[in-house]
């Protein structure tokens, strides 16, 4: 039903909408319209008059007029929708005193509904929503979000997690001072964000763990790491009964690297446009990449002026460079190694494959194989499988990094790790909640004071 409400065009929705729309029951409505004015919708709301006590004294009370009240209520998308909320006034008996009726749409002092405060919950809760697109999307400021975030969000001391995850992001603007990494710790068991500290330093990893309870640190049983020693030596030191495996993507990492250093050396040695620099130029791949199909049809190579097939320029990659073609076979040998043996199976060939590595007179591999020997331990660890019959890993730390990494980037730029941790741990933690209040704080960084100035 439309009409005209002083000179403003007005709809009067069906009862169903209205209730859900407003989430209160029918029942209680005394009058509700919508009218635009100025390109704002506003719903106008007054509600029915109820016997209320005085909240000071408990007195009976009579009505005592109205109060206007204006309320944020984005509900619909694209849309600043208002509440025009006509609130009613009682007058005490006793004391005399004037007071409100409970507002059903906001907390007393807030000019903004619940729903808008759900809203920037929710979408705080998908780190693809930078601070910016909310603002935009809800039409508040930035200042209001945070604001929320500090207050509605409180981290609780979780117990540590039966496997941990330890990692590092690189991150200077979020870092401690003096420091351009933050640590990022996850339950490998559990796939979440466990936390996020502002140092990866030795000291304050040690400060971390000795926060936990003696019964906490004794139950953790397995804790993955990248190849850095204090990770190691912090886990050994405060974690007593852990298995400590280093992630085997970083072993083949490094496996990788050295072989690719030894290819591009002998690139390098051979006379430019030569056919050993074409191969090692133009085909490296092959000696790369994982599933290719080697016996593909063959086709006519200008350059050799025949027809080959992927086999058979592996093949001449391999007599043209022999000592590239041994440190392949050891490579693709430990990676099939890292791939499908079993602890057991990898504790009896491990010492065999050290030996392969150190007798190959490939010093490239010197690196290689020195790692194989300072983290021998850690590596045949990482060959275990607790959970699901998968190696234990930092496969899921790498992934939760490169959400915060992202998480970084598109909100180019983020000073105030408080914050940071705050909502990470909200999105990508189950076990952190958000609770809405009245009560409101802020966790903005306390900055230099501004020094004496002359104003003009």
């Amino acid at each position: 039903q439309y009409s005209n409400y002083e000179g403003r065009n007005t709809m009067i929705p069906n009862t169903e909408f209205i209730t859900t729309f407003l989430n209160i029951r029918d029942s209680d409505l005394e009058f509700f319209f919508v009218s635009t004015e100025n390109g704002k919708t506003y719903y106008n709301v007054q509600l029915k008059r109820k016997l209320f006590s005085c909240p000071y004294c408990r007195c009976e009370t009579i009505g005592y007029g109205h109060r206007m009240k204006t309320i944020y209520h984005p509900v619909l998308r694209d849309t600043n929708g208002y509440i025009k909320y006509n609130a009613n006034r009682y007058l005490c008996k006793g004391c005399g005193k004037i007071s409100m009726e409970p507002n059903p749409f906001a907390f007393s002092e807030f000019n903004s509904s619940y729903l808008l405060l759900d809203e920037v919950m929710k979408k705080l809760k998908n780190l693809g929503y930078t601070l910016g697109m909310i603002s935009e999307e809800l039409n508040i400021s930035t200042t209001q979000i945070n604001n929320y975030l500090d207050s509605y969000v409180v981290v609780p001391n979780l117990p540590l997690p039966e496997s941990v995850g330890i990692d590092e992001l690189h991150s200077p603007s979020l870092s401690r001072k003096n420091a351009s990494y933050l640590c990022v710790i996850v339950d490998n068991e559990k796939r979440c964000l466990y936390d996020v500290l502002d140092s990866r330093s030795k000291d304050y990893l040690s400060k971390f763990f000795v926060s936990k309870t003696r019964e906490e640190r004794h139950n953790v049983k397995y804790v993955t790491i990248d190849m850095w020693e204090p990770y190691r030596d912090v886990a050994q030191s405060f974690l007593p009964n852990a298995i400590v495996a280093v992630d085997p993507f970083h072993v083949i990492e490094h496996l990788c690297r050295d072989f690719e250093n030894l290819r591009i050396n002998l690139m390098k040695q051979c006379p430019y446009d030569s056919n050993g620099y074409y191969l090692l130029k133009k085909w490296n791949w092959l000696l790369n990449k994982d599933g290719i199909d080697l016996d593909n049809a063959k086709a006519y190579n200008h350059r050799f002026q025949t027809a080959l097939n992927r086999r058979d320029l592996l093949m001449m990659i391999k007599d043209t460079f022999p000592i590239l073609s041994e440190a392949y076979e050891l490579k693709e040998y430990y990676r099939r190694l890292n791939k499908t043996a079993t602890y057991e199976e990898a504790v009896e060939k491990y010492d065999d494959v050290v030996r392969l590595f150190n007798n190959s007179g490939i010093p490239q591999y010197n690196e290689f194989a020195s790692i194989l020997v300072k983290w021998k331990t850690e590596i045949l660890n990482s060959f275990r499988r607790p959970y699901e019959n998968r190696k234990l890993s930092n496969a899921y730390s790498e992934n939760i990094n490169g959400k915060l990494r992202t998480y970084i980037t598109v909100s180019r730029g983020l000073g105030n790790f408080k914050r940071f941790r705050c909502r990470t741990l909200f999105a990508l933690n189950p076990k952190i909640y958000f609770a809405i209040s009245d009560n409101l704080k802020t966790n903005k960084r306390i900055g230099r004071k501004r020094g004496p100035y002359n104003k003009e």
